[in-house]
């Protein structure tokens, strides 16, 4: 295992700042995930901790070792930095068998044929390929071959796994039975873990925390329970889940609605202008009354849940109650919300 620092750290590509004054400490045995849109500096500053990139400015330390410091000109390449490191696009090489995949990063240095195997069978026990050592990729699945690449990243006994958008070619349930796995083995190995994607359903349901990006810039570091209920900003209340907006006025300690009487708690030191925000989780739904009048404009029945759409007065307001009957509400009547757990922002 190895804890990660990275102090200060900028990236810039001619006068673009990609990545901008990031600061972060990973724990040994920790599972922490980069979580932002296209383009946010996600995927560069995996790439600088791997060394695929070199950061303009700032520090980076793998353990106890400085691997990038543009103070002190330091610089180690990739393989020399104790790293795993598993891509999106899955890079097995497709004329090797699945366990000479698996036990190239062990030929390479140069560890005895008979121990190689041995390590190689183990770790494609863990990954549940066990029996598919004689096979070439062509003839696994989507899933088969990321399995593989992950225990190829593991098998040279790494103290860091880097994980760049590693699920994003499979299919939705693959998806779902991957996390799984690649979480149950971070665990079993207490391997330190830095993974990166845009999906927020991975980094809420595998992190310890949750590093949110946005243009270069960290937004909030956090538990993904911490992140989701207290979110630092309008972006990373509208990234994470989904949040309804609703324009309103700070007074004191009340913030209203924009042009009712409806208000609530104003737990911030915002004045004026303001954003009021519910998650669509959080609002109850009545036919006899309730905070807020509007009227049922559509419903989306989810199975588990029903998805509302209700108009009150300018503004659009989406509820979604679980367990409620898609017909209690028909579209054009008149309806009432109740708002829970209301956040705060300000209008920009």
């Amino acid at each position: 295992m190895s804890e990660v620092r990275i102090e200060h750290v900028f990236k810039r590509f001619g006068a673009v700042t990609a990545v901008d004054d990031f600061n972060l400490v990973v724990k040994d045995g920790e599972f922490v995930s980069i979580l932002g849109p296209s383009g946010c500096g996600k995927t560069t500053t995996l790439r600088m901790i791997a060394g695929f990139e070199r950061a303009t400015e700032g520090e980076i330390y793998i353990g106890d070792k400085c691997v990038s410091s543009s103070i002190k000109g330091t610089f180690a390449p990739p393989e020399k930095r104790d790293i795993g490191m598993v891509f999106q696009s899955y890079a097995v090489w497709p004329h090797m068998t699945v366990a000479e995949n698996v036990g190239y990063p062990l030929k390479i240095q140069k560890v005895a044929k008979e121990e190689r195997a041995k390590r190689v069978q183990e770790m494609l026990e863990l990954v549940h390929l066990g029996e598919y050592g004689e096979r070439y990729p062509h003839q696994l699945s989507g899933g088969q071959q990321q399995r593989v690449a992950l225990a190829r990243a593991l098998v040279a006994q790494p103290g860091l796994l880097l994980l760049d958008e590693p699920l994003s070619n499979l299919d939705a349930k693959l998806r779902e039975s991957m996390r799984f796995e690649i979480l149950s083995i971070q665990k079993k190995l207490g391997i330190t873990v830095v993974y990166v994607t845009h999906d927020q359903g991975e980094a809420m349901a595998m992190s310890d925390r949750v590093v949110v990006m946005s243009k270069g810039v960290v937004q909030q570091v956090g538990a993904p329970h911490d992140i989701y209920t207290n979110p630092a900003n309008k972006m990373v209340a509208d990234f994470i889940g989904l949040v309804n907006f609703i324009p309103g006025e700070a007074k004191g300690d009340r913030v209203f609605i924009k042009g009712s009487n409806v208000s609530f708690a104003n737990p911030t030191d915002i004045t004026g202008e303001a954003t009021v925000a519910v998650r669509p989780e959080n609002i109850s739904i009545s036919a006899s009354g309730g905070q807020l009048e509007g009227t049922m404009v559509a419903r989306f029945y989810l199975g588990d849940a029903v998805d509302y759409r209700v108009q009150c007065g300018d503004n659009m307001v989406r509820v979604i109650v679980k367990g409620a009957d898609v017909d209690a509400y028909p579209d054009g009547s008149k309806v009432y919300l109740d708002f829970d757990r209301v956040m705060v922002f300000g209008r920009d």
